[in-house]
């Protein structure tokens, strides 16, 4: 009897040793299955993360390559008005020049100079004769390019014009004196000069009156209107000389008329429409 006692506490035993083993492998699967979810989670959110990062990226690289085109095409555009305003130049100092007519040519910053010595007396304002000529010689130049490059009212450009997306925006007429002398006569020299250029001009060729800029202006109406007037004169006296005041020489250069030439960027429209006429 007591032997059968002693072998049933020992299955007891046993069976409770084995129920722990079977409660310890339940827990470690259950622990197990716990941190198999986990890296299940962290690997998902991880994905989800990189998934994210990946379409920002994609979206910082495509908002970098749109502003590179966007600077890329400003620089088309810089290239290209600077390169219409050297052609302009071009065309107007070859046409002085073929008349015999003594002119500067500034192709960096679009300016055609005129000498004073060819133009007027010693602190006049009034032109020589030969200086009536030669701004006479001028006009008719600019009438014959700057209509390619700006508008008239009711008119359409001359037939034979390039094509080309830019135009000018003004045409100023500067006048320039040395330091000899009191600054306010200087600037008001300066100022009738330039003046007195213009007027000759416009007197010679009256349509160089009437040349608008192709820049649309806005009205007090809130509707676009023409252009502003194209020609424009400025006088600065001895404020922007070409060289220093610093020997006789190099004042003969700096007592002169600039005519200076102003590109306007065109518009989009005007990019497109000129991109359709050179296909």
């Amino acid at each position: 009897m007591a032997i059968n006692e002693y072998q049933s506490g020992d299955d007891d035993h046993e069976q409770n040793f084995f129920v722990s083993m079977t409660d310890m492998m339940v827990g470690m699967l259950f622990l197990f299955i716990i941190m198999l979810m986990f890296f299940a989670m962290k690997f998902s959110d991880d994905s989800v993360d990189l998934r994210e990062q990946n379409v920002l990226l994609e979206a910082q690289r495509k908002a970098a390559e749109d502003e590179k085109n966007r600077l890329r095409a400003q620089l088309d555009l810089i290239q290209g008005a600077q390169q219409a305003r050297q052609a302009v130049v071009e065309q107007v100092y070859q046409s002085l020049k073929d008349q015999g007519v003594t002119v500067l040519i500034d192709r960096d910053n679009g300016i055609l100079r005129l000498p004073e010595s060819i133009l007027f007396p010693v602190s006049k304002a009034e032109l020589l004769p030969e200086g009536k000529e030669a701004v006479t010689k001028l006009a008719r130049a600019l009438a014959q390019v700057l209509p390619c490059y700006a508008t008239l009212p009711n008119d359409a450009p001359p037939a034979d014009c390039p094509p080309t997306a830019f135009g000018l925006e003004a045409l100023l007429i500067e006048g320039h004196t040395d330091s000899d002398g009191a600054e306010d006569m200087n600037w008001r020299l300066s100022m009738e000069r330039a003046l007195h250029t213009y007027q000759v001009m416009t007197h010679e060729q009256p349509a160089l009156g009437a040349l608008r800029s192709r820049q649309i202006r806005a009205s007090q109406d809130g509707i676009g209107g023409a252009g502003y007037p194209l020609m424009s004169v400025a006088g600065y006296g001895l404020k922007r000389p070409v060289a220093p005041n610093t020997s006789p020489e190099n004042k003969r250069r700096n007592r002169r008329i600039d005519i200076r030439f102003i590109m306007t960027p065109p518009s989009e429209k005007e990019v497109n429409a000129a991109k359709r006429l050179l296909e």
